[in-house]
């Protein structure tokens, strides 16, 4: 077997090896330095790339990978699963979405991607993650929350030929109902479409919200549809659970509030609407209603803004555009 070196983690054959990946230098001249664990079994198959917390505060996905890691054998896997459990380590230090240290424009890592190395904090960042995926991936699943605990859909990147096919398999062996095929000209950035473009076949998973907001049940979920995934490239051994038919978009749209104040949702994730379906209700400090919020296109709720309270100019809503069933 050739040796797998990703930062300090180095595997030379079957087995566990864990390190750290230097991302980039603290304002104090300090690394920041990344998770990075390679499983490698002991039968020949893909290498599968899996990370999270592109988002600093989007903490399920890490949870979601340590539950996948403690559940695999090298003894029964078939290939390698590379798992980066923590990507932007700064913004999940602090709780929040992009680096505290990011002072210019661009700083959202999931719009950075293939980075560069003389850019921003953040392009470099990506370029040091995006170098290594390049080099050893034969697939990439992206793990990412939205607002709430109840949000699940994913995207795969919908490029034509075999790579957009390959997409779309990995993304009926996970088998969320609502899914995108993301056309190449959308997302620009993200790792997802940067790999797929790449020949690197690529898959965006939406799974519970962000900080505290998903369930124990959320993670044990999304962890078992990866090993199904896996079932399906063969990586591990048993049938292929078959989730059934998904509802497929054309695009999402992603709708901003126009105006604050307290707010309670009405709709959740996976609910169809129509254009003009209330969505929400704003009430005023003093508790007397301050309007309605309305779906401006039909289609199904991706995410919903939790409320308690609506600045204006927040994320209200995604909506998933011309529901198809396939």
């Amino acid at each position: 077997m050739d040796t797998i070196e990703i930062g300090t983690a180095v595997s030379k054959g079957p087995g566990v090896a864990k390190g750290r990946l230097k991302i980039g230098e603290l304002p104090d001249g300090q690394p920041i330095l990344i998770p990075v664990v390679v499983v490698r079994g002991a039968s020949d198959g893909p290498t599968l790339w899996l990370h999270g917390c592109v988002h600093g505060n989007e903490y399920c996905g890490a949870f979601v990978l340590h539950e996948l890691i403690r559940s695999l054998s090298p003894d029964t896997l078939k290939g390698t699963v590379v798992a980066l459990p923590i990507l932007n380590m700064t913004a999940f230090q602090k709780n929040q979405r992009m680096s505290p240290f990011e002072g210019y424009n661009g700083g959202d890592l999931n719009r950075c991607f293939p980075g560069s190395a003389t850019g921003t904090l953040t392009q470099q960042m990506a370029h040091a993650i995006y170098s290594e995926l390049r080099k050893h991936a034969d697939y990439l699943i992206d793990m990412h929350t939205a607002l709430t605990e109840d949000v699940r859909w994913a995207l795969f990147a919908d490029i034509p030929g075999e790579i957009g096919k390959k997409g779309e398999g990995i993304a009926r062996a996970f088998g969320f109902r609502s899914t995108l095929p993301a056309p190449p000209d959308i997302l620009a950035g993200s790792s997802m479409m940067s790999a797929a473009k790449d020949g690197i076949p690529s898959f965006i998973i939406e799974a519970g919200g962000k900080g505290p907001a998903f369930t124990d049940e959320t993670v044990r979920d999304t962890a078992e549809r990866l090993r199904n995934v896996m079932r399906h490239l063969s990586m591990l051994d048993g049938v292929v659970t078959d989730y059934g038919k998904q509802w497929h978009f054309s695009n999402f749209a992603w709708v901003h509030s126009t105006q604050g104040g307290m707010f309670q949702r009405k709709v959740r994730c996976g609910d169809r609407v129509e254009k003009g379906t209330v969505i929400g209700n704003y009430f005023d400090l003093h508790g007397h209603p301050a309007g309605d919020a309305h779906a401006p296109h039909p289609g199904i709720v991706l995410a919903i803004h939790p409320g308690p309270v609506m600045s204006t100019g927040e994320t209200l809503i995604h909506i998933g555009l011309d529901p198809q069933e396939v």
